[in-house]
């Protein structure tokens, strides 16, 4: 996903706006999501250069995963990630996450009895507290997936979905509920300003 430095500091960007933060840089003392996020794309392009920072990067993205409670493999998630609070989070290394993706504490994205492939999820998609996606699906792009839901079949582009088993409770899509930072870029802006 990140091939260049100019990859890397797209992802930093849009994940900063994502995240709704004004400021260029995490604060010394709090801000750990940030710093996760900010790790996170910095070792997915050190892996691929085979340099020393890779095994730095390894190290501290380890130790604030396990601070956290997250279980995310650090390629997986397009730009413009907003990880809401810590508390655990699992995502499959299966799994493709696109673009604008909000993610809230209790999530797991995983496969389905051993296999490898896990979920698609399209751009622009937020994923509520406790949320549960098991298997190969495909969630829609714009699609809300609601507190304490749990996915095992495919969701349309712009509903919104909740329940056990999940299914289509509203035509409501993610428009209110994240910050579509690419577009933000793409159209010359900047939340800093």
């Amino acid at each position: 996903m990140i091939k260049d430095k100019q990859d890397l500091r797209y992802y930093l960007e849009c994940d900063r706006l994502a995240l709704g933060k004004k400021s260029k840089g995490p604060s010394l003392f709090g801000d750990e999501v940030w710093k996760f996020q900010i790790c996170m794309r910095k070792l997915a392009y050190y892996s691929q250069k085979g340099s020393v920072r890779k095994w730095c990067y390894r190290f501290k993205y380890h130790k604030l995963s396990i601070k956290l409670g997250f279980s995310i493999p650090h390629n997986v998630i397009g730009p413009g990630l907003a990880i809401v609070h810590y508390g655990t989070i699992i995502i499959s290394q299966g799994s493709t996450i696109g673009k604008n993706c909000r993610i809230h504490a209790g999530v797991n994205i995983g496969a389905n009895a051993g296999e490898e492939k896990a979920a698609t999820i399209e751009d622009n998609v937020y994923i509520g507290p406790g949320a549960k996606i098991i298997g190969a699906v495909r969630i829609g792009e714009n699609a809300v997936i609601g507190a304490n839901a749990v996915v095992t079949k495919d969701v349309p582009a712009g509903v919104t979905v909740g329940g056990v088993p999940a299914s289509v409770i509203s035509q409501n899509d993610s428009e209110k509920h994240l910050i579509k930072a690419t577009e933000i870029i793409a159209a010359g802006g900047d939340e800093n300003e």
